[in-house]
């Protein structure tokens, strides 16, 4: 289109331009300066959301410095847990002394009984014998007449030192059961102590691993001070209620229709042409 130049037409011989086509032209630069001030007013609303974003940012790493707190937390627990397991473990090995000192207890009743088995064993012995003497002296007594009173005083003696043997062999055995039947209640209980000594062992290990599974999920948290993410961070949910991937789609086309109202709106060109309207 050729440029007006006011009376006497535009300088083509062919078509000369009207003062209705330069009001025209002039009234579309304004329409489209008001469109671009409407474009403009769009960019700074989206600037006001960006704000929004940002601030909801703020919240979101306040929440994560909490989780932080919450993880330091279950640290103390994990520690707490651990001092249970180490007395726990004290516990297992007081009882498992306590069973071996039991057993050494019953072993030391075991042998005194067998002790007291062979004393009246012993002593039985000695009384046949002094039976067999007792009737050795009877019979001598029935040969010898002048001997008999001496030899039958003997053998009331021997029979009387007999029947004493015998009552000390007889108590010599119930001493002897007695001790057996001690002998077997300790041996009873040193294997309960034993079977306590491993509960309290097992219960000592679970406790263990307890606290070492705690201690690892606490490594495994970001702690309060911050750190480095290895990986990208991804959600199939919101961030403080935004929608991450929504909010980006909105500021891409709000950037694009920016762009593309830059390409349209000539600055210059509706400067020049508003002056040529008004004559200048």
């Amino acid at each position: 289109m050729g440029i007006y130049r006011g009376a006497g037409g535009t300088g083509d011989s062919t078509t000369d331009a009207s003062i209705n086509e330069v009001t025209q032209q002039a009234i579309n630069a304004a329409n489209s300066a008001t469109a671009a001030s409407g474009s403009a007013t769009a960019a700074a609303n989206s600037a006001a959301g960006v704000a929004t974003s940002a601030t909801n940012a703020a919240n979101s790493a306040t929440a994560a410095a909490n989780s932080a707190t919450a993880a330091s937390t279950s640290k103390d627990t994990s520690t707490a847990q651990a001092t249970i397991a180490t007395t726990k473990a004290g516990e297992a090995a007081t009882s498992a002394t306590n069973s071996a000192n039991s057993a050494t207890a019953s072993a030391g009743s075991a042998t005194t009984a067998s002790n007291a088995q062979t004393a009246a064993a012993n002593s039985a012995t000695a009384a046949a014998n002094s039976a067999t003497a007792a009737a050795s002296s009877a019979s001598t007594a029935t040969t010898k007449a002048s001997e008999a009173s001496t030899s039958a005083g003997t053998a009331t003696t021997k029979a009387s030192e007999s029947s004493t043997s015998a009552t000390n062999s007889a108590n010599s055995s119930t001493a002897s059961a007695n001790s057996a039947t001690a002998s077997s209640n300790s041996a009873s209980g040193a294997s309960t102590s034993a079977s306590t000594a491993t509960t309290k062992a097992s219960e000592a290990a679970a406790s263990a691993t307890a606290a070492a599974n705690s201690a690892t999920q606490t490594a495994d948290k970001l702690p309060l001070a911050g750190g480095a993410m290895t990986g990208p961070i991804t959600t199939n949910s919101t961030f403080d209620g935004v929608d991450i991937a929504t909010r980006d789609a909105v500021l891409t086309s709000t950037t694009n229709t920016v762009n593309n109202l830059s390409n349209l709106f000539d600055p210059i060109g509706a400067s020049v042409a508003m002056a040529i309207a008004l004559g200048g």
